[in-house]
C-alpha cells in the first residue's frame, strides 16, 4: 500500500491522505485497485487494465493538465482540496469530505503593511526553525514574489541564490537583470544558469508526474542538476510559488458556460486541441463543477482560488522537482490566511499588483524604474528545439487515439531546428473541418511544441502499456 498516513485509525478505518486546503501535493487513487500515492506511475501500475479515460482525456488536452478529479487514464483520479482518502477495515478505498477551511477565512483582511509584516513574520519563523549551518537557497527570478522573500530574510548570509534566463542571449534576460542587481542589493552569493538542454530529461519528468500533466516543467530538471553540481548535501528551498496569483496577477473573468470554465485554467496556450480526440467525448465533469460552483464563480476571489485549485496539479512542479533533488522547499504562499488576505485586498490596488509596485517603491526595490536594460523576450523554448531536437510523436501509436494529420502537423512544425527557420518559414496547420489557415511559424511552432508536451506523456502510457486504448 502507498501513500501516507497522517492522522491514525478510527473506527478500525485509518487516514492515506488528507489534502490541504488547494490539495497543493496531488494524491491519486483507483477505487478499483485500493492503491493510492503521491506518485501518479504507482497507481496506473496496479490496474489489471490500463485505458484511457475519454472525458479526462479530453480535459487533460484541453487544459494541459488533469482536472476535475479525473485523470487521463481510466479509474485513476485524484483528491479535490479538503478531502482524504481514507482505507476500511474491508480494504476498499474511500474519499471523504473534510471542513473545507476557505470558509472560515473567506473575509480575512488586513492592511498592506500589515501582510508585509505577516509574510515576513513566516519567513523568519521558518528560517529559525533552521539549523544554523544549514544554507537556504532561493531561486531569484527577480520577479515580485522571490523578491519580497529576499527583503524578508534576516539573514542573507546564508542565502545561495540561481537564477535561469529566458530570452535568445539569457544572460541579457529581464529575469538575469534584475536578479543580478537584487544580489548585489542584498550581498548575496548569485549564480546564472544557463537553460537549453532540457528535452534531455523526459524519462525523469514523466517517472515523477507521467500523464497527470504535460511535461513543460523540464527545465526545471535542467535546472536543479546544474545547481547540484555547486551544492552538497541537503539545503532548505524557499519557493515563492502562486504568491502572483494571490497578490493580483490574475484578471477576473466573465463566465457563462461549462466551457467558460477553460478561461480559469490559465493554459498560457500549453494545451493541444482536444477535438482531435479520436471519439465523442461527455462532459459531465466539467458541467457538474460548473453547476455545483457557478453562483460562487461570480465572486473574483472564488475565480482566483479555483485557478489555483485546478492548476496545482500542473504548478505543484515548483516544489516537487525540488524535492527530488533532496531540497526541503517551503513557501508562505501556501498559508490560507496569508493568500486570503491578499485577496481581500480593494480590487484597486490589486490591479496590476499596486499594493506591491508601492511597497517597492517605498523600500528602494522598484527595479523597474530604475532603468536597468534588459531582454523581456522568452525563447527558451525554441532554442530548447534548437539545441535538443525532440523525437517525433510515434504516429502509429498514437493515432489510436489522436488523429493521424494533427500528430504528422506537430511532428512537422517542431522538427524546425534553427531561429533563423523560426523566424521565416510560414507552415500550414491543419483544422477540424478539413480547412487550412496561414500563420507565421514562431506562433505555430510553440503551438505544435506545446501539443507535443501533451501528447507525449499519453505516447509514454501506450508504450508502457500497448493495449491501452479509448
Amino acid at each position: 500500500m502507498m501513500g501516507r498516513q497522517v492522522s491514525g485509525s478510527y473506527g478500525g478505518s485509518y487516514v492515506l491522505h488528507q489534502s490541504d486546503w488547494l490539495a497543493s501535493q496531488p494524491f491519486f487513487f483507483s477505487s478499483e485497485s485500493s492503491v493510492a500515492s503521491t506518485n501518479f506511475n504507482e497507481v496506473v501500475s496496479a490496474l489489471s487494465d490500463v485505458s484511457f479515460n475519454a472525458e479526462g482525456s479530453y480535459n487533460y488536452l484541453d487544459y494541459g493538465y488533469s482536472v476535475f478529479g479525473q485523470t487521463p487514464i481510466d479509474g485513476v483520479r485524484f483528491l479535490p482540496p479538503a478531502s482524504r482518502a481514507v482505507m476500511k477495515p474491508n480494504g476498499v478505498l474511500h474519499v471523504e469530505d473534510v471542513a473545507d477551511p476557505l470558509e472560515q477565512w473567506w473575509e480575512y483582511k488586513l492592511s498592506e503593511s500589515d501582510i508585509v509584516d505577516l509574510i515576513k513574520e513566516r519567513v523568519q519563523s521558518w528560517e529559525k526553525s533552521l539549523p544554523t549551518d544549514q544554507e537556504i537557497v532561493l531561486p531569484l527570478s527577480g520577479g515580485f514574489d522571490s523578491r519580497l522573500l529576499l527583503w524578508c530574510l534576516s539573514n542573507t548570509s546564508r542565502l545561495r541564490s540561481y537564477t535561469y534566463g529566458i530570452s535568445q542571449k539569457q544572460n541579457d534576460s529581464t529575469e538575469v537583470v534584475h536578479a543580478r542587481a537584487l544580489a548585489n542589493r542584498f550581498d548575496v552569493r548569485w549564480e546564472m544558469v544557463s537553460l537549453g538542454e532540457f528535452h534531455k530529461y523526459f524519462d525523469e519528468w514523466d517517472a515523477l508526474f507521467g500523464a497527470s500533466t504535460h511535461a513543460h516543467g523540464m527545465y526545471h530538471y535542467e535546472f536543479y542538476t546544474k545547481i547540484r553540481e555547486r551544492l552538497n548535501g541537503r539545503y532548505a528551498f524557499l519557493s515563492g510559488i502562486i504568491g502572483d496569483a494571490w497578490a493580483g496577477s490574475v484578471a477576473k473573468q466573465t463566465l457563462e458556460t461549462p466551457g467558460d470554465l477553460l478561461k480559469l485554467g490559465l493554459t498560457h496556450g500549453l494545451r493541444a486541441d482536444p477535438e482531435r480526440l479520436r471519439l465523442s467525448v461527455p462532459h459531465d465533469l466539467r458541467e457538474s463543477f460548473w453547476y455545483e460552483n457557478k453562483e460562487k464563480l461570480g465572486d473574483y476571489r472564488y475565480q482566483v482560488v479555483t485557478t489555483i485549485r485546478m492548476k496545482i496539479m500542473l504548478i505543484s512542479y515548483l516544489m516537487r522537482v525540488p524535492r527530488e533533488f533532496g531540497f526541503e522547499p517551503w513557501s508562505p504562499y501556501l498559508d490560507i490566511d496569508v493568500a486570503m488576505a491578499m485577496l481581500n485586498l480593494p480590487p484597486e490596488r490589486r490591479r496590476n499588483r499596486q499594493w506591491q509596485r508601492d511597497f517597492f517603491s517605498k523600500v528602494g526595490l522598484d527595479l523597474e524604474s530604475q532603468g536597468l536594460k534588459s531582454n523581456r523576450s522568452n525563447s527558451l523554448n525554441l532554442l530548447a528545439l534548437k539545441k535538443v531536437p525532440v523525437k517525433p510523436l510515434d504516429r502509429d501509436m498514437l493515432s489510436t487515439v489522436i488523429d493521424r494529420d494533427y500528430i504528422d502537423w506537430i511532428n512537422k512544425t517542431v522538427k524546425a531546428t534553427t531561429l533563423d527557420q523560426l523566424r521565416s518559414r510560414v507552415l500550414r496547420v491543419p483544422k477540424v473541418g478539413g480547412a487550412l489557415r496561414r500563420f507565421g511559424v514562431r506562433d505555430k511552432t510553440l503551438e505544435a511544441y506545446h501539443a507535443y508536451l501533451c501528447l507525449r506523456p499519453l505516447e509514454n502510457v501506450i508504450t508502457k502499456y500497448p493495449s491501452a486504448s479509448l
